[in-house]
């Protein structure tokens, strides 16, 4: 989804104002750290550089600095890493055959032995790694010989392959020598940029690494620059700050369309947006006020007016239509407000109770404001919602805690398979609130076997069951949107939020 640029001069109005207030933030010009030098605008980075964090924005600062054995392009297809090539040998047992020549930062080779001491890490039993789910089936790892590894599964694993791109892969001589702790302070890996400085909540400072085993990256550095506000983001666009910001509202496309020199681009993804019931308490242990609130909204309202069309509304499951599992049987929860009342009499709350929705500003595409528009029609059924809105580093400890409130917005990413949305259903992921054993054990089974017809039909079942029991308002299909500098070559918004940057180039001026 390409948005085409119109040009005019950049003077007055609302565009004046956010290049003052992006200037005046900042007290920066064009060009802030050098003219080769990549900056980015992102609206949150982690507050951690852990890789046991789990979050698409943590795994994007991660692999700028280190590799996964398997990557992803742009569009999510899987593609060789660290390992150039692998091979089912028996239904259980894997070989993945390493890249040879391939050095950490510090020049020391990559080996079998860092591939086996990460794997080892992430599945130790009192492990809290968050993509430990990804590859939960793998029962251990085997050093053959230097560039040779082999991975036994405890049953057909059939999602091992799209889940190793998830995991980063660390050095083992590294860990050792300094401590866990400080290589989350100064992480380092094969990847395409080294670790310069990290200043959590503002700044996140790489150099090129002139040795990276798919060639030197073209620019000399890249700056990752936490901007939670859309508007301060686009204006550091206009401004010629940043050469790429994230996740543009639409109401802001117009104002970077008609700006000279960037451009706006849009991706389709696979995230589903969804607001989530704690449905450990009451009034959302019960299954007719969860279904009374998913009656109350109007969706397609919603997408027309905030989302202009872009994207899809949700059909009644948190998939979307371009994922392997999603059901197309299903359709989307209609609003009917009489029928929302009486399920809300039925339960006990017919005159309608308080409640809030949690959520980051920028995180997703219009997110507050579909949050309040959501708030908005819950009035119809005399259910009082508030809207709190939560910086990222805030929203990273509700998590830890468990506690993101009584609603709370997420977009769960499948990647083109089910199985990679599903899993933060589960018991296991230690992020669900609902449960359901018929669900667990079809995720169980779906991801135990290579025959994808009988996975197909669990996940069918999976979202039927989702549909029945709804344990979140299943909302949008979002995409992202991007905004870039027209002398910006060599990227290409990426469908999964990971920013593949070794291959960037800024024109010279």
């Amino acid at each position: 989804m390409t948005m085409k640029r119109k040009t005019s001069p950049r003077s007055g109005g609302l565009r004046g104002v956010l290049a003052l207030s992006a200037v005046g933030l900042w007290g920066l010009s064009a060009g802030l750290a050098g003219a080769q030098t990549l900056n980015v605008g992102v609206q949150g980075l982690p507050d951690s550089l852990d890789t046991a964090v789990s979050s698409f924005a943590a795994l994007n600062m991660a692999l700028q600095t280190m590799d996964a054995l398997v990557l992803r392009d742009d569009t999510g297809k899987t593609m060789p890493g660290l390992a150039e090539s692998w091979e089912a040998v028996d239904p259980l047992t894997w070989r993945f055959n390493l890249r040879d020549g391939v050095t950490f930062h510090d020049g020391t080779p990559f080996t079998a032995e860092d591939v086996k001491f990460t794997l080892d890490y992430i599945l130790a039993p009192d492990s809290v790694y968050g993509s430990k789910s990804r590859i939960g089936q793998i029962e251990s790892t085997a050093v053959v010989d230097e560039h040779t590894v082999e991975i036994t599964t405890t049953v057909p694993f059939p999602t091992l392959i799209i889940g190793l791109s998830d995991i980063p892969i660390e050095p083992k001589h590294y860990v050792e020598k300094v401590g866990r702790e400080a290589m989350i302070a100064a992480p380092m890996g094969t990847g395409p940029f080294v670790f310069e400085s990290w200043v959590p909540g503002d700044r996140y400072a790489l150099t090129a690494n002139p040795d990276y085993w798919q060639g030197a990256p073209k620019v000399e550095g890249v700056l990752f620059r936490q901007i939670p506000e859309a508007s301060t983001r686009a204006a550091s666009l206009i401004a010629g700050e940043n050469q790429i910001i994230e996740e543009i509202p639409i109401d802001i496309i117009p104002q970077i369309e008609q700006s000279e020199d960037v451009s706006v681009q849009g991706v389709e993804t696979t995230v589903g947006l969804l607001l989530t019931f704690d449905t450990r308490n009451p009034p959302y242990d019960d299954v007719r006020v969860r279904r009374a609130l998913n009656m109350a909204v109007n969706k397609p309202l919603i997408f027309d007016r905030l989302l202009q069309g872009k994207g899809a509304v949700l059909k009644g499951q948190m998939l979307t239509s371009n994922t392997f599992g999603f059901n197309p049987d299903l359709e989307e929860i209609p609003q009917d407000l009489e029928a929302a009342k009486a399920l809300l009499e039925e339960a006990g709350y017919a005159d309608g109770f308080d409640t809030s929705i949690t959520t980051r500003s920028g995180k997703y595409l219009s997110d507050v404001d579909i949050a309040s528009a959501v708030a908005g029609m819950f009035r119809d059924v005399n259910v009082n919602a508030g809207v709190n809105i939560v910086e990222q580093g805030v929203f990273s400890k509700m998590v830890q805690a468990r506690d993101m409130g009584p609603l709370h917005m997420v977009g769960w990413y499948s990647v083109g398979d089910a199985d990679f949305a599903t899993v933060w259903f589960t018991e296991d992921s230690g992020r669900a609130y609902w449960k359901n054993d018929e669900y667990e054990e079809l995720f169980t089974k779906a991801r135990s076997t290579v025959d994808e017809a009988e996975r197909l039909a669990a996940y069918n079942r999976m979202m039927e069951i989702m549909h029945e029991e709804v344990p979140a308002i299943f909302l949008f299909g979002l995409p992202s949107i991007y905004g870039m500098s027209d002398s910006l070559t060599g990227f290409e918004p990426p469908s999964d939020k990971i920013m593949r940057l070794w291959n960037a180039e800024i024109a010279a001026d």
